[in-house]
């Protein structure tokens, strides 16, 4: 099939430029209004049409916009394309705009630093066969770059960017059989790696298998000297972890029961902001934790709805997160919620 690829010009201040229509329909006209805002204090951002799904939201370094991935047919469903949206603090109802869309092919961002001011982006992609990490930097015209290339059944996944843009940290997992490629939703025991963003140095710095372990979504941290991920045994919940960014130091940050997954930094690198079910909660929520250890803090309050994927801002003042009803992978909204005084 043939492919369709649709790349938006992106300056090196990272503004985004004006090429073209919006992208998104907007909600259709047998939709129920969207509710701009919660009671924890929460606004909607962004409401895509249909069973079109936004996803992963991560701010531009000037904080200005944020990445997301959409997938066209539902939550971690079908192809997947990057868009951008303008954010400001007042959540105006902006259109987004199409970064990487190819028929048929899923391009998916991680949440947190996938978005680098000289690097460009870096997420993952099977527009070669297989999941593979690409980057796309900026300046008019420019196409995805391929970093990684490998054999095997395993996919190569959730990249994020070192804070100088030279290196770039992922994980690599097999692919199960009920999971979409490109998703990260993936099985088995994977590991996490770092490589040079030309490609070379592939340095493998936890070994899954080796460790009965499921390691993924490595986020560095703002100093570079650190890695947070989220990390499995099996049998046990998912936990959070940090690690020296050479793979030495790993230490648990989570130690309260619940589901620990979704983790990125704030700007200081003195918090990690991540999904989880603490407190016996029935459906993830977004909280907070001090990056040297201690006790969760709550940041979103709606039982009835699944919050994840949480990004900081650069100015500290705000995180952007996914959000849909229940438990059921239902289509994601975007939203962002005023983050918590330290």
């Amino acid at each position: 099939m043939r492919t369709r690829l649709l790349v938006t010009i992106l300056p090196a201040a990272l503004v985004l430029a004006a090429c073209g229509s919006p992208d998104d329909p907007g909600p259709s006209p047998s939709s129920p209004p969207p509710s701009p805002a919660r009671a924890d204090g929460a606004v909607l951002l962004h409401r895509p049409g249909g069973r079109t799904s936004a996803q992963n939201p991560a701010f531009s370094p000037d904080g200005k916009s944020l990445l997301f991935t959409v997938f066209h047919d539902g939550y971690n469903e079908g192809a997947a394309a990057l868009r951008t949206l303008p954010f400001r603090g007042d959540a105006a109802r902006e259109k987004p705009r199409t970064v990487l869309d190819e028929h048929d092919r899923a391009a998916v961002n991680l949440p947190g630093a996938s978005w680098h001011p000289s690097a460009g982006l870096t997420f993952t992609s099977d527009r070669a066969g297989r999941d593979e990490v690409w980057t796309l930097e900026p300046g008019s015209g420019r196409k995805p770059v391929r970093v990684t290339e490998h054999d095997g059944d395993t996919g190569y996944l959730e990249p994020s960017f070192s804070p100088d843009g030279r290196w770039i940290a992922f994980q690599e997992s097999k692919q199960s059989q009920e999971s979409p490629e490109g998703t990260g939703d993936s099985g088995g025991e994977g590991s996490i790696w770092k490589i040079r963003r030309d490609g070379t140095h592939r340095t493998r710095l936890l070994d899954g298998p080796a460790t009965r372990t499921d390691n993924r979504q490595p986020n560095w941290s703002p100093k570079g000297g650190r890695l947070v991920l989220q990390r499995r045994e099996r049998g046990r919940d998912w936990a959070l972890y940090v690690m020296n960014a050479d793979g030495t130091g790993l230490r648990g940050l989570t130690d309260v029961p619940g589901e620990h997954t979704d983790p990125s930094w704030s700007p200081d690198g003195k918090s990690v902001v991540f999904s989880s079910t603490a407190g016996g909660l029935d459906l993830p929520q977004v909280f907070v934790v001090p990056a040297a250890g201690g006790k969760p803090v709550r940041v979103t309050r709606d039982p009835k709805s699944y919050d994840g994927a949480p990004s900081w801002s650069p100015d500290g003042k705000w995180i952007a997160f996914e959000s849909h009803p229940g438990d059921e992978d239902r289509p994601s909204t975007l939203w962002r919620v005023p983050a918590p005084r330290r």
